[in-house]
């Protein structure tokens, strides 16, 4: 499942970090306190790399839903760990297999991709006592954790030379870049935006042979990759909500 890290994940967290190094205390001591939200977007339709015993396969999937659940604790620093629960789902739109030097379509296919992750996020808000950015301001982190990687009935026509269904799921480390805005509705309600990152470390997803087919049992194995977009609402515990 490799696939490049997108270059405006890397530049948009590095230079939001050199402004806050070089920015001044951002944040009054009324800005802390607990909170929780949900959030709701679009999982961004990725390519995935995976290995079937000796062959490769690429799948294409397309766009598809993705939200959670968060909560954490805002400083006056500006510094806002949290955790974070989120899921997200593609359904596969192509297929294809290389077998030694040849890429092949795989043939009639179906099924989705799913991730459901549990992360422990550090972000860090931009936010200033007065003037715009005491109302709307960007933040930038990144967090650690574990995702649940399942496919949902895959179905190709060559796995190891027979038909193959790929079926289960797999559990691996995780990690996340992300970077957005905070909008203050009001002292209690923060409106949020933000782009993620998520990838996890080598995961193995069960697969067996089509019905009536001769194949061995075996493993679709990869590195899980994919951009998502989030919308999302915070409530601030003890915040004026007026």
């Amino acid at each position: 499942m490799n696939r490049r890290l997108p270059l405006a994940l890397v530049l948009v967290p590095a230079c939001l970090t050199g402004l806050m190094l070089s920015s001044p205390a951002n944040a009054a001591s009324d800005t802390k306190g607990w909170y929780a939200g949900a959030d709701f977007g679009l999982n961004i339709g990725a390519t995935q790399n995976l290995t079937s015993g000796s062959e490769g396969v690429t799948n294409e999937y397309s766009s598809g839903l993705a939200g959670g659940f968060r909560g954490g604790y805002t400083f006056a620093d500006g510094l806002r760990p949290e955790l974070e629960f989120e899921y997200r789902h593609s359904a596969v739109s192509s297929a294809k297999l290389l077998v030694g030097e040849t890429t092949t379509p795989a043939g009639s296919k179906s099924g989705a991709l799913s991730a459901l992750t549990l992360m422990g996020n550090l972000w860090y808000d931009f936010k200033q006592p007065e003037g715009t950015l005491s109302v709307i301001y960007p933040y930038v982190g990144g967090g650690v954790g574990v995702a649940k990687i399942s496919i949902d009935s895959e179905n190709f026509n060559s796995f190891e030379d027979v038909g193959g269904v790929a079926n289960g799921s797999g559990t691996a480390f995780a990690y996340q870049l992300g970077f957005g805005a905070n909008l203050d509705i009001t002292p209690a309600l923060i409106a949020t935006f933000d782009v993620r990152y998520l990838m996890t470390t080598s995961v193995s997803i069960p697969e067996q042979p089509s019905a009536g087919s001769p194949g061995n049992s075996g493993t679709l194995d990869g590195i899980y990759r994919t951009p998502s977009i989030f919308l999302g609402l915070n409530y601030k515990f003890g915040g004026d909500s007026t």
